[in-house]
């Protein structure tokens, strides 16, 4: 068992004339990884739980929020790409973004590449972020909280406790020298 991250969150002074400190790496306890694993459990039902208002084939409830996306982005030139690009292409759009969210949800509530999928739900929620922010009754810092918590969950790899990753990474650990299987060893 790791010691508490407290133990090892410190600087160390380096030998005198030198003039540098050196940060020792933290190291996380099992409670903390374990409260991080629920943490991911949890953001996983909330991605699941959005899937439900637009639902495939027609995907209804998305149709108004990208419209809003096409009004109220703050980034130039998003609005010429909803308008002439997305909402042209909504049932392509639709089902790219309920998939995608389906992703999400399945990686981070079974911990089954849950840096993936972390990485994915942050890339949604900038998205959300740029066209929503802004957007009439939408408070902008409930999509930058979506952001930070797909970086928090990229950052730690929280599958490996209460989840799948934790079987697959030990069966990972013999292909480290090739390049593509140490980044999917990273995912996990």
């Amino acid at each position: 068992m790791a010691p508490p991250s407290s133990v090892s969150d410190h600087e160390t002074s380096a030998p005198p004339g030198q003039g540098q400190a050196v940060l020792q790496p933290v190291t996380l306890s099992e409670r903390s990884l374990m409260l991080l694993a629920l943490v991911r459990i949890l953001v996983g039902l909330l991605w699941f739980q959005q899937l439900f208002w637009k639902m495939p084939p027609d995907f209804a409830g998305l149709h108004r929020y990208v419209v809003e996306e096409g009004q109220y982005t703050f980034l130039p030139g998003y609005s010429w790409l909803i308008q002439h690009l997305f909402l042209p292409n909504f049932l392509l759009l639709g089902a790219f973004t309920w998939s995608a969210e389906l992703v999400v949800a399945l990686s981070l509530l079974f911990g089954l590449f849950s840096r993936f999928g972390a990485i994915l739900a942050t890339l949604l929620a900038l998205q959300l972020y740029v066209g929503l922010a802004y957007a009439p009754g939408e408070w902008y810092w409930t999509y930058g909280m979506l952001v930070l918590l797909g970086l928090a969950l990229a950052a730690v790899p929280t599958g490996r406790r209460l989840g799948v990753d934790q079987w697959l990474v030990e069966r990972l650990d013999g292909a480290q020298g090739r390049s593509v299987m140490r980044l999917v060893r990273w995912l996990v």
